[in-house]
């Protein structure tokens, strides 16, 4: 009998070994868990007293909950973090200027603040530059890498600027003297000048030179699934005025857009 017990155990090992690995293939992977990539840029994403706060910071941990995503955010200078979501799957970067440019590049959920790329001066200095062209024959202008200010620089031909890795180092060579013009975003600016230990009386605005739109960004490999949550609870937080009363208090005016959409990574076949 003992006998039989095993033969009959031999004869089923078989079986059971390829439906045990049948059903291992039945079970979903475990989805890799989403990258929160931001870099310093008051008032949207700032360290303060060794805590990482801003409007858009706070705005993702308020949804983070309702995606069920729990990774940190990690905050990096702009080139690195944009060049990590630009290689790297399963990437959400943020706050990311919506252009032509990045539309085969990610998936994009958003706006979720609009703002100006304008040109400066500080107060002090009589120059009445009314565009780039005109103030880069009288100094140089300082932009941070990889900033939309950047870019517009160098379409438009303009050699004589200088690159800093943050914001704040470029606000800092303005108020140093080492250039004569900055162009920097007009929603972090007063921010900035609280930080370089000064006042908005610092700077005037000469011109404006691009207006952008800005979003959350995923990078090329981040599920369809993952982007729509995140849309979703963006929306559902715009309905219920979360949105609208956290960017009221950040930037003291109200959002011009109150309703969140997916712009889809364009591919080669549209």
């Amino acid at each position: 009998m003992r006998r039989f017990g095993l033969t009959c155990f031999a004869l089923m090992l078989p079986l059971l070994l390829t439906s045990g690995s049948a059903l291992a293939d039945e079970v979903s992977p475990v989805p890799p868990q989403l990258r929160l990539l931001t870099e310093p840029l008051p008032p949207l994403s700032y360290m303060e007293q060794s805590r990482m706060t801003g409007f858009s910071v706070e705005l993702v941990e308020r949804l983070k909950p309702k995606v069920e995503v729990s990774a940190d955010i990690e905050m990096l200078p702009w080139a690195r973090a944009f060049n990590i979501a630009s290689h790297t799957p399963n990437v959400m970067l943020f706050s990311t200027a919506l252009r032509d440019s990045r539309r085969s590049q990610f998936d994009f959920v958003g706006p979720i603040a609009t703002a100006r790329i304008m040109l400066y001066k500080l107060t002090s200095d009589e120059a009445l530059p009314t565009d780039i062209t005109e103030a880069s024959k009288l100094g140089s202008l300082g932009v941070y890498r990889g900033s939309p200010a950047e870019r517009i620089l160098k379409q438009a031909g303009v050699q004589n600027f200088e690159v800093s890795s943050y914001p704040l180092q470029s606000l800092r060579q303005l108020l140093a003297g080492r250039v004569r013009f900055w162009c920097q975003v007009d929603l972090t600016v007063d921010r900035l000048l609280t930080q370089a230990g000064t006042s908005e009386q610092a700077l005037t605005p000469l011109a404006e030179l691009e207006r952008i739109e800005l979003y959350l960004a995923f990078s090329r490999g981040t599920s369809k699934e993952m982007v729509e949550r995140w849309q979703q609870a963006l929306m559902t937080y715009q309905e219920e005025g979360g949105f609208a009363e956290l960017y009221e208090y950040w930037f003291r005016l109200p959002p011009e857009s109150d309703r969140s959409h997916i712009l889809w990574r364009l591919t080669p076949e549209g």
